[in-house]
């Protein structure tokens, strides 16, 4: 089975509903409307930089060219392939432009329910989407960041794709449970970064890649993330390098994860996309949170800063650009 980037997205991603072509079930879109002191614009820009810094949605939603790169003029029209089987099985990731093959033709509130909770309109009644779009995370989205990325996504020029459906190995029985905000590590009592750790949870955690991407999956299972070994890392992608590119463990562990690492050396990664030693990180990580502001890098960093250690499945092998 080859696996492309089996979590994010980081997770969006995004973002966004990872599953079929909606061919079946037209329905008219909503007109945005400005609602407690908030202006369109500034919900279109929360959007953008949720989706583009936080949820990863591009990572998931683009195609890839050469060496991993993002074809940009294609920007979110879906993947045909995102996940083949070895039978040649496929789950393709949805076209979320402004366009009628895309969610033009979808009302804010049908987009909400499929990036929340994983469910979708169709000419034979609700479907629930492959887990492989993180939606059980994106659950805990507030509704002002819901709305904000929906109001983003209807500003995304159009892209001219109609993705397929999806093979039908990956037709999911149920949607998956959403994610229990109860078991994800809080950051420790009286630490000195606990407030910053605390905003940090809330992109990094509760929204963001970072869990989606670095915490071990079992897509057949109801609650997908693995509880006990949150952020211990092994999610692999195949973004067209040479190598597999491999989700490290970002708990504190010394001997697996990054407890040598000092905060600023996080922010780094987040920001420039390289290590510690200077050695860039494979995509989908390169690149994926350079827009990021300072202050929300500090914050993440934090989070993960705070992180128990805890053993590593698997190291990353990658290096980008590759040697």
């Amino acid at each position: 089975m080859t696996r492309k980037h089996l979590g994010c997205a980081l997770s969006c991603l995004f973002l966004v509903a990872c599953s079929d072509e909606d061919e079946d079930v037209v329905s008219e879109p909503e007109a945005l409307s400005e609602e407690n002191g908030v202006t369109n614009m500034e919900l279109i820009a929360r959007g953008q930089y949720l989706a583009q810094n936080v949820t990863g949605c591009s990572d998931c939603h683009t195609p890839r060219g050469p060496m991993g790169v993002l074809l940009m003029d294609q920007y979110l029209g879906g993947v045909d392939c995102w996940v083949r089987l070895d039978d040649g099985a496929c789950l393709p990731t949805r076209n979320l432009t402004n366009h009628e093959t895309g969610l033009m033709n979808r009302t804010d509130e049908e987009i909400k329910r499929m990036i929340r909770d994983g469910i979708r309109p169709a000419a034979s009644g609700d479907e629930p989407l492959f887990p492989q779009m993180p939606y059980y995370t994106f659950h805990n989205l507030t509704e002002r960041d819901l709305d904000s990325i929906v109001a983003y996504l209807r500003t995304v020029p159009g892209v001219d794709h109609a993705v397929p459906r999806r093979s039908p190995e990956f037709d999911p029985p149920q949607a998956a449970t959403p994610l229990d905000l109860n078991a994800v590590p809080q950051p420790p009592e009286g630490s000195a970064e606990r407030d910053a750790a605390v905003r940090g949870r809330y992109l990094a955690a509760e929204i963001g890649a970072c869990i989606i991407c670095h915490s071990p999956r079992d897509l057949a299972s109801p609650t997908v993330l693995d509880y006990t070994t949150f952020f211990t890392g092994n999610e692999v992608f195949d973004v067209g390098l040479p190598v597999m590119s491999r989700a490290g463990n970002i708990t504190s562990d010394t001997e697996t994860g990054i407890g040598d690492w000092a905060l600023e050396d996080i922010v780094t990664v987040l920001k420039e996309g390289k290590d510690k030693t200077g050695n860039g990180i494979c995509p989908p990580m390169f690149g994926l949170f350079a827009g990021m502001t300072d202050q929300d890098a500090h914050d993440v960093a934090a989070y993960i800063q705070s992180l128990a250690p805890l053993p590593g499945l698997a190291e990353d092998q990658c290096v980008f650009p590759p040697m």
